[in-house]
């Protein structure tokens, strides 16, 4: 009789473990289905690096111009000349096809303002800035860019 008590204890205990476990795993897959979040790939940095280095390609290419009369590039001739739109139009030739850009200047720490061809961008931009001294002016060159249909 002694034998038979434990064997049903036994058994009562091994019933018991497979009951936990299973309420564990049951418990475990309920909690997995609920707390599942759908998280959103990042950005690549590839993206922000190739609208980066194509805002600066362009100004270093204007940078690079010779002026038609006098200065030290098309850019900063322009510059000195109060051509504005003509100096926007230049920089925003210089990008790299399937690439767009807003061209904002200011003239001697003022507020930057757009000139050139403007647009509104269909995804995210990247701004690349460079200072230009013409003359006695120090000139804020900004490029919003991003790429033409939102994408790289």
């Amino acid at each position: 009789m002694w034998e038979d008590d434990a064997v049903r204890k036994d058994d009562e205990a091994q019933v018991h473990i497979l009951e936990m476990l299973t309420l564990f795993w049951l418990f475990f897959m309920s909690a997995t289905f609920l707390i599942r979040v759908n998280v959103p790939d990042a950005r690549s940095v590839a993206i922000d690096a190739s609208l980066e280095s194509a805002g600066e390609d362009a100004i270093t290419a204007s940078m690079a111009l010779p002026p038609e009369l006098t200065g030290e590039s098309r850019l900063h001739e322009l510059l000195s000349e109060d051509s504005f739109d003509e100096a926007c139009t230049l920089l925003q030739d210089m990008l790299p096809i399937g690439k767009e850009a807003n061209c904002w200047l200011a003239q001697n720490a003022m507020p930057a303002t757009p000139y050139g061809e403007v647009g509104t961008p269909n995804g995210a931009t990247v701004t690349v800035h460079q200072l230009v001294v013409v003359n006695a002016d120090v000139w804020t060159i900004s490029l919003d860019v991003w790429s033409r249909g939102g994408a790289s």
